[in-house]
């Protein structure tokens, strides 16, 4: 679809039912101030921060995101089966004997401690760390969330929630081609201790299949985009509401492999973001403290510093500083995040819990404030997996020093929350009042990938820029210049979708009956 044609759709759709009368510095005054009479009052709050419109998802794993439950039903309608003493799921072929039931069979209990394995559900009682909780889970549900076909499941279900919570976008992390590509890096000639030349070694891989994995996955992505609309009815006049929340990907590399295989991953993910628009950028994934990982850390970096040079327009999302001291050696908590944003150039960082340990922590601060590196916090993520929380917590230090912030989920199905709860963290934990939330809304379309230039002006979230400056944004009928802009620009009309949610949410009279 063309960028025209989007920005027609997307001012059509979302903009019909909205008042032509902007809501007023009254009307934002008077939430704010409902906001703060009520801030004690956790199930009003929450109540309130359902229905306040919440622009992106920046920083979400797909599979980590999908609820355990879903993943039973899944497994028992592919005909899986539950080895009920390790707790694990079978795929087919398998049958009944000893400990292993079909998944549709589980009885109460067994469900239930299957619920808990797969998440940090009753984490208190699961004898282990939530950090070790949190990612041996991706192992059990592994064989469900690979069930064929079940992936554009598992958008439905993101979207669906999305849309109940007025969020408009979704930027999923996924691997696409993920063990063929794995395959092609084991192959690619690399001794151990020489890393000098990442030029012969995408070459080779380019000679050896790479662009034939990228078609592939193109083709994947179609046939996803094909199975998503159909279960989501969009496009018919059953289309569900999921059908108005874009989604665009994030091509995974895991940080954990060998240097060949890391890098084979990235060259991919450079390639397959450079031919598919659907695909907005990469990030690498897996635990940070992994000793593979902290051995390559910097090596990690300098190729993606590399592939970057050749295609400067893929943008880069990287997690970065998801450690905390006991963790790791000191000296491994003093340059994951300066190297992720001055050595690979990432426009946005996930987590950077570890800003505190980092050298020249408050120079790094300036710097990506300048720069607009923007810092995705999930709270909840981090409480679980690093016991970080409350005053521990580097929110307000990146809030003071002017670095763009954006609330993220991670996991929502592990972490056993979804995006609301984190703007509900963010007000009750650290007192952000209704206007910070709205900026933070605000931050994550300005710093999403979605294509084109902002509907602000540079460094100047809420003042439109030169085609829009004389219209209210959000309005039902923009102005023939601004319109003209809107229609290049997907970022721009995302943004301007986003005023207008925020004209009608304003407007509403009675909190407790909201919808």
């Amino acid at each position: 679809m063309t960028p025209a044609r989007l920005g027609t759709l997307l001012l059509s759709c979302l903009f019909l039912t909205v008042a032509a009368v902007q809501a007023s510095p009254t009307d934002t005054g008077r939430t704010a101030a409902w906001f703060y009479a009520h801030k004690e009052r956790t199930p009003m709050l929450r109540q309130f921060l359902q229905r306040m419109p919440k622009g992106a998802d920046l920083h979400s794993h797909i599979s980590g995101a999908v609820y355990a439950e879903a993943y039973l039903q899944w497994a028992a309608e592919a005909g899986y089966c539950v080895d009920t003493h390790a707790l694990t799921i079978l795929p087919t072929p398998c049958s009944e004997a000893g400990s292993v039931v079909l998944a549709g069979k589980l009885n109460s209990a067994t469900y239930s401690a299957l619920v808990d394995r797969m998440s940090t559900r009753n984490l208190a009682f699961a004898g282990r760390s939530g950090h070790d909780q949190f990612f041996d889970s991706f192992a059990v549900f592994g064989p469900a969330s690979d069930i064929p076909g079940r992936l554009a499941s598992m958008v439905a279900q993101l979207t669906d929630r999305a849309a109940a919570q007025h969020t408009q976008h979704l930027e999923l992390m996924n691997t696409f081609q993920g063990s063929a590509v794995r395959k092609l890096g084991n192959s690619l000639p690399w001794q151990e201790g020489d890393h000098a030349d990442f030029v012969l070694r995408r070459q080779w891989l380019l000679d050896n299949g790479l662009g034939k994995l990228v078609e592939a996955g193109r083709k994947e992505l179609d046939q996803l985009d094909v199975s998503y609309r159909t279960l989501q009815g969009c496009g018919t006049p059953a289309a569900k509401p999921a059908c108005g929340v874009s989604v665009r990907w994030l091509q995974q590399s895991t940080r954990t492999g060998p240097p060949e295989q890391v890098f084979a991953q990235l060259a991919y993910a450079f390639e397959l973001a450079g031919a598919d628009k659907r695909v907005v950028g990469l990030n690498l994934v897996a635990q940070e403290n992994d000793p593979v990982a902290l051995r390559d850390y910097r090596l990690q970096m300098e190729m993606i510093a590399f592939l970057s040079r050749l295609a400067p327009d893929v943008k880069i999302a990287l997690h970065a500083g998801e450690l905390v001291m006991g963790m790791v050696p000191p000296d491994k908590l003093r340059s994951h995040i300066r190297d992720a944003v001055l050595v690979a150039g990432a426009q946005r960082i996930g987590h950077a819990v570890d800003i505190g340990y980092e050298e020249e922590a408050r120079e790094l601060l300036q710097t990506m404030k300048t720069k607009g590196v923007a810092v995705e916090i999930c709270l909840t993520s981090n409480d679980v997996i690093l016991g970080v929380k409350g005053k521990d917590h580097p929110l307000p230090d990146y809030l003071a020093a002017g670095v763009p912030v954006v609330l993220a989920s991670d996991d929502e199905g592990v972490s056993r929350i979804d995006l609301s709860n984190e703007y509900l963290r963010a007000a009750r934990d650290y007192g952000l009042t209704y206007r910070q939330l709205k900026q933070l809304s605000r931050n994550s379309l300005s710093y999403s990938f979605l294509p084109g230039p902002s509907l602000w002006q540079a460094g100047a979230i809420g003042i439109p820029t030169r085609a829009c400056k004389k219209d209210s944004p959000g309005t039902a009928k923009p102005s023939q210049p601004c319109s003209a802009f809107l229609a290049t620009s997907e970022r721009a009309t995302r943004q301007w979708a986003l005023e207008a949610e925020f004209e009608t949410f304003e407007k509403l009279q009675d909190w407790r009956t909201a919808p």
